[in-house]
């Protein structure tokens, strides 16, 4: 078919308006989407367990945030009775002009977003992205004892059964209290953090056991912690980010060798969990002291846990 000059023209503005729309449709979705990075951080005992004068613990925590560039800072034992009392975590927050949301006395979130709390005393709350969007941020501190990594190498745990009903009756209860908590609210892309007191079932795999080649720890163990959160649709990032176990163990416990055991255990105890609808991972690190195991250093080190600091992509 010949078409005239009229008609061609007529083609031409419509393939460019099309291309025109394609290209906005193109610039809306990109811009929906939001890159921030998390972080864990166990102060022990608001820092005051380092033995530094305070405002030089502060001084080091805060560069530990600020190397870490995170956006949002979920913490565990951040306030101490060991000197003033008062939540290191708002002290911190203050700092850096950012909002708190103090959950108990060990958990608090402090973020330069938006903090909108489910209420007075949730361990979760809705954090406003710049771009308009909302993700969930909750924060876990999971029970210190029994500690089953050092019940197996003291011969008290003999087998997995034992060493996983432990560590269920001691923590189990704890995230299904969150999952309950954050269960209205899992349309929204989700990011929980903390200090699980347990290692990753990632970890203790038959095959990272065998690789790790440590005496002291004979089998593997299916952590149930870690397990049922995997079982909800959660991925673990810094596994994620660098799955070979051996390779990267990205031990955060502890930092402090000998402190609490010689010859120390090691694990990955403080971790961050995404859902995987809405979240993309684009990196994971270690913060901690000058060490092999620490991918930013900050020195002098203000805990005896290596923080965590993961870059996501909200992408929901």
């Amino acid at each position: 078919m010949k078409l005239n000059k009229p008609t061609l023209m007529m083609y031409a503005i419509l393939i460019a308006l099309v291309g025109i729309s394609c290209q906005s449709a193109s610039r809306r979705q990109s811009s929906k989407a939001e890159s921030l990075r998390i972080m864990t951080f166990n102060l022990w005992h608001g820092g005051d367990a380092v033995k530094l004068p305070r405002d030089t613990t502060i001084k080091y925590q805060l560069e530990a945030i600020r190397k870490a560039e995170a956006d949002v800072v979920g913490f565990q034992e951040q306030t101490t009775n060991q000197s003033d009392g008062q939540s290191r975590a708002k002290i911190l927050a203050d700092s850096l002009g950012w909002q708190c949301h103090l959950i108990d006395g060990s958990r608090a979130i402090i973020s330069r977003f938006g903090i909108q709390p489910f209420d007075a005393n949730s361990q979760a709350v809705l954090l406003s992205m710049a771009n308009g969007g909302e993700i969930v941020f909750g924060v876990m501190h999971l029970m210190y004892t029994p500690y089953e990594p050092y019940d197996i190498a003291d011969g008290k745990l003999l087998t997995a059964e034992a060493a996983e009903t432990s560590a269920r009756k001691a923590r189990l209860h704890q995230v299904q209290s969150m999952l309950d908590e954050i269960a209205p609210h899992k349309d929204h892309p989700i990011v929980l953090v903390g200090d699980f007191n347990e290692p990753s079932c990632l970890d203790w795999t038959a095959e990272a056991i065998r690789e790790r080649a440590d005496t002291l720890l004979p089998f593997a163990v299916n952590w149930p912690a870690t397990e049922l959160l995997i079982q909800n649709g959660f991925k673990d990032v810094y596994r994620e980010v660098h799955p070979e176990v051996k390779a990267r163990p990205g031990y955060t416990w502890t930092s402090v060798e000998g402190l609490w055991r010689t010859p120390e255990i090691h694990d990955r105890i403080d971790l961050i969990y995404v859902s995987k609808n809405g979240i993309s991972t684009k990196g994971a690190w270690v913060v901690g002291e000058p060490s092999d195991l620490s991918d930013i250093v900050v020195h002098p080190w203000p805990s005896d846990h290596r923080a965590v600091v993961v870059a996501l992509e909200i992408t929901k």
